[in-house]
């Protein structure tokens, strides 16, 4: 019989129920209601979310990887003169030293390596790896679904960011570059996707892309990289500082290590690859290498840049600041005319500490410039200063500086339109005497010679060896200055002539004689114009503007600029020869003003200049082989105390080692010129009666006659010329002098 706690209850009541406690319930509550706000807020986000993407499908255009290369490395080449090819010189860029390298050209060990370690998934995905952006998420809200911190971006994503520096940490930032990807991935494959990352990942000390980081880490082009450096380049992507192959290539090593793990578990290189990679020696060029891609400029590099910049504004019609961008930005490839040896030869021993300057009495020592030319106008080697480079784009007195040129403006301005016009030839005889001028009302003799007296009648050649002064105005008088000013300004590209200038009440024009006569110009010249016009007397009377670059190409190789090097003849070939042979005076002849500046057997032809006060001195001298011009003188204008006078002895110590190795030839004639013996006394043609003689040389179609002055039935002056003509001799400086004695 059952008993009564077995039965069921009669009345239906049912087991009493455990009570919840008051917290518990509080605690569900406030879970209940942060559970809704999480929904309306959800709902919240992702309506706004939907109606920013809806906006961004509408306006937003998908980006144009072809403007990816307007932000590229230039580079310089320079030619090796032995073989003809050209070389790396220099690497010019803005905040980024980055160059561009086709996809083709990049090793597949390298492409291979980047999607292991990046984005494995990259060759199926649309531009966005769901997988990854999940997990990368749900790791950053702190839920633990995913061991160590999954990389949310794909390659495509990267490159985005890349592309457009977007660093904003706000989660529309992420939907933008979700929305690039997708639109990408439409528009472009997944090689030129590919080329464009490879092209463009941060690898450290300010280099982006392989290419540019292979140069600098490895000293390699991009498709000489093995798989282990390859493995390596693109591991220093995830943290350029802490993989910084410089300084912390133990961390680099590590980094690499398990890139080649990830490429041989998903099959991309064999078990005898991967072990022959793992035990390969990471050899990294030199830490110096860094400092070498744009902290030092060259004197040289310098003019590229300024000549560059000023053909882009004149020949593309850019602006200024558009032209440096370009420059800097544009992957340019240039290719220059410098002889790299000589260029640091110069800058080594163009240093008035050096001992290729001699001592001066000034308390600091004068201000130098330096240029030298081949005879078709290129430039090899130049020099802004005499004191040591420190710094980029420097006010270079090469090719800044606007100076008073003194008498190395005569054989220009003066003697070679007079040649040309057969107003003068070789042995002339011409009067060292002064002209009278009007002189604000007041008449007066003019000019002075600097040695002080007049010599009376002297021929062309003595006239250029020692320097005369009257000479030439009277030349320049004869012809009219704007014969000389047209000249130097059309023919031989002298830019800083002033037609006209009105200032403070008074009219200025270099059109006159002592600008034209005397290098007395209202500014002045500059140093790399006078060796343009120099190379006139070297090559036969051609002249071309002195030209730092030949041309440039764009990252595509397409011509930008080329330079027009084609010689435009400025004078005769005759009157190219008989000045050279004048020049040659100069420095190798009695009483030249430049003779300190041989230096051997090889011919050289050249001029001395002075402005008043010796405020600027020059020596312009030119060889078979180059014009090589040597300018002194002060910023603030101060005479120069000296005990030998200084630009001549500098060029020949600058000029001589260059020439040391070179074969001793001679300048060539013009065939239309013959070399002829003359009078010393008379100028003429040399009989056998004269009993002095030199050598001459005459255009065939302006020989002089014969001398008529000695031998029998000559015309020789009477005794009161004669002695009229001894007390003018008596005057000069020497009694005995012979201005003949051991010439040419």
């Amino acid at each position: 019989m059952a008993t009564s706690q077995n039965r069921p209850s009669q009345d239906g009541d049912s087991p009493k129920k455990r009570k919840v406690s008051p917290g518990l319930r509080r605690l569900g509550r406030i879970l209940f209601i942060v559970m809704c706000v999480c929904i309306i807020t959800g709902c919240i986000i992702a309506s706004v979310l939907t109606v920013y993407i809806l906006r961004y499908i509408e306006t937003e255009e998908t980006l144009d990887l072809t403007t990816i290369k307007l932000n590229y490395t230039t580079i310089l080449y320079a030619q090796d003169e032995s073989t003809g090819d050209y070389y790396e010189l220099q690497r010019l860029h803005g905040s980024e030293n980055r160059i561009w390298v086709n996809y083709e050209d990049i090793p597949q060990y390298l492409k291979d390596a980047a999607v292991a370690l990046e984005d494995k998934r990259f060759w199926t995905h649309s531009g966005i790896d769901i997988r990854r952006t999940v997990l990368s998420f749900v790791n950053y809200l702190g839920v633990p679904l995913y061991e160590g911190t999954p990389g949310g971006s794909t390659i495509t994503q990267q490159l985005i960011k890349n592309y457009t520096q977007d660093d904003d940490v706000l989660i529309t930032r992420k939907v933008r570059e979700i929305m690039h990807a997708l639109r990408l991935e439409k528009k472009y494959s997944k090689e030129q996707i590919l080329e464009a990352y490879l092209n463009t990942i941060p690898l450290g000390n300010n280099t982006n892309g392989v290419q540019a980081a292979a140069n600098l880490y490895f000293d390699k082009d991009v498709s000489e990289l093995t798989l282990a450096e390859s493995a390596a380049l693109v591991s220093i992507t995830q943290n350029p500082t802490r993989f910084n192959p410089f300084t912390n290539l133990e961390n680099l090593t590590g980094r690499q290590q398990d890139c080649l793990y990830l490429m041989h578990e998903q099959g991309l290189i064999t078990d005898e690859e991967y072990e022959q990679a793992l035990s390969e020696e990471l050899v990294i060029a030199s830490e110096s290498a860094p400092e070498k891609l744009n902290s030092y400029q060259s004197w040289f590099v310098d003019q590229v840049i300024e000549d560059v910049i000023d053909d882009l504004v004149a020949e593309k019609g850019y602006t200024e600041a558009y032209a440096e961008q370009m420059l800097f930005r544009g992957g340019y490839r240039i290719y220059t005319t410098v002889d790299e040896e000589m260029q640091t030869y110069l800058e080594q021993k163009f240093l008035y500490d050096s001992g290729s300057f001699p001592a001066v009495i000034n308390e600091e020592y004068p201000e130098a410039a330096f240029v030298i030319l081949d005879l078709n106008g290129a430039i090899k080697a130049i020099a802004g200063s005499n004191r040591p480079k420190e710094g980029a784009r420097l006010f270079s007195r090469a090719r800044d500086a606007i100076r008073h040129p003194g008498s190395t403006i005569k054989p220009l301005a003066s003697y070679s339109p007079a040649l040309e016009r057969d107003l003068i030839y070789y042995s002339m005889l011409v009067e060292d005497s002064p002209i009278t001028i009007n002189d604000n009302g007041v008449e007066r003799q003019y000019p002075v010679n600097f040695y002080g007296t007049y010599l009376g009648n002297i021929t062309v050649d003595l006239a250029i060896r020692r320097s005369t002064n009257t000479i030439p105005v009277k030349l320049v008088n004869t012809m009219g200055p704007l014969t000389s000013f047209t000249f130097m300004r059309d023919k031989l590209g002298f830019t800083t002539l002033v037609e006209s200038r009105t200032s403070d009440g008074m009219t200025y024009s270099d059109i006159n004689l002592a600008p034209m006569a005397l290098g007395e110009m209202t500014d002045g010249v500059k140093p790399l114009e006078m060796a343009g016009a120099y190379q006139i007397f070297g090559n036969g009377g051609f002249y071309t503007k002195p030209y730092s670059y030949t041309k440039i190409l764009d990252s595509e190789g397409n011509v930008v600029l080329e330079k027009n090097t084609t010689p435009v003849r400025a004078i005769s070939g005759e009157t190219a020869t008989i000045m050279n042979h004048l020049l040659q005076g100069v420095t190798s002849g009695s009483q030249g003003t430049g003779t300190t500046a041989k230096f051997s057997a090889l011919p050289v032809a050249g001029k001395t200049g002075t402005s008043d006060n010796d405020n600027n001195q020059w020596f312009i001298g030119v060889t078979p082989y180059y014009v090589g011009v040597c300018w002194m003188g002060y910023d603030i204008p101060q005479t120069i105390r000296y005990w030998n006078y200084p630009p001549p002895i500098v060029w020949k110590n600058i000029m001589g080692p260059i020439h040391q190795n070179l074969p001793v030839i001679q300048f060539q004639d013009n065939s239309n010129v013959v070399a002829m013996e003359f009078c010393t006394e008379s100028g003429l043609i040399a009989t056998e009666d004269c009993p002095t003689k030199s050598m001459g040389w005459y255009k065939k179609s302006n020989i002089p006659e014969n001398c008529d002055i000695h031998g029998p039935g000559s015309n020789r002056p009477d005794d009161d010329e004669d002695e009229d003509e001894d007390r003018h001799d008596s005057s000069s400086e020497d009694d005995n002098y012979d201005p003949y004695e051991d010439d040419e």
